[in-house]
């Protein structure tokens, strides 16, 4: 049976390619690198679910969100927001959330497979052999070896996996924070110099309105001056 579809949209190769690494032999990833290649891709492949970041270049995830619901077939379609900024989200979509799931970062990589399950439940097992197949096809019981406290192999990839996942998520969760941070510090700034400008600029109008005002009196003085001399 063909895999289930999971489209990743996420400016950051590392989410991407992680996500990617985490999904494997569960899902079909396919990936996309900002909302308007995101889209696109939606378009071609119709994913089973996407799982789309919020803070992108060209269009946020907000906006790729609704640009996906305008398109005939992908009304539907289950949608993941994961961020690290949750403020961000909803300063556009208020709590709580109803036209997507969301998934704060950084997130392990057994919730991040659970959630998707909500959505895309994995496919049943094979059904099991009857109990008579199985004691005449079973073979002799083998003596069983005494259990050890050690972890297997796999149980520590597991775990390396998990602590990389986070760190790579916490990474990036950092560099967004303080790109947003200088941001907003540099609009302040902006701000400040606007309201200096606009200061400066009614000083002024209000020094040459008192030089208009000068001059006018100047000059009926001078007129004055002509008329006495006149005399």
């Amino acid at each position: 049976m063909t895999a289930k579809k999971v489209l990743v949209i996420d400016d950051s190769i590392m989410i991407r390619k992680m996500v990617k690494s985490i999904l494997a032999g569960k899902y079909d990833v396919l990936e996309a690198s900002d909302g308007k290649s995101g889209l696109d891709a939606a378009r071609r492949a119709f994913p089973d679910l996407i799982l789309l970041d919020f803070v992108m270049p060209k269009y946020n995830g907000y906006q790729t969100l609704q640009a996906i619901r305008r398109v005939e077939g992908l009304q539907k379609v289950p949608v993941i927001m994961i961020s690290g900024l949750k403020e961000q989200v909803t300063e556009h979509v208020p709590e709580p959330f109803t036209e997507f799931d969301f998934l704060e970062k950084p997130f392990e990589a057994d919730v991040l497979v659970a959630r998707i399950q909500n959505f895309l439940p994995p496919e049943p097992a094979q059904q099991p052999v009857s109990a008579a197949t199985a004691r005449s096809s079973a073979p002799a019981p083998a003596r069983q070896m005494p259990r050890t406290e050690e972890p297997s192999l796999q149980t520590i990839i597991n775990r390396l996996t998990a602590t990389e996942t986070l760190l790579v998520q916490g990474i990036e969760n950092l560099i967004q924070r303080e790109v947003v941070a200088r941001f907003n510090d540099l609009n302040t700034r902006i701000d400040h110099q606007d309201n200096a400008i606009n200061a400066l600029t009614q000083r002024m109008e209000k020094i040459s309105e008192q030089i208009d005002h000068q001059n006018k009196g100047l000059m009926v003085i001078l007129r004055e001056l002509k008329s006495l001399q006149g005399k």
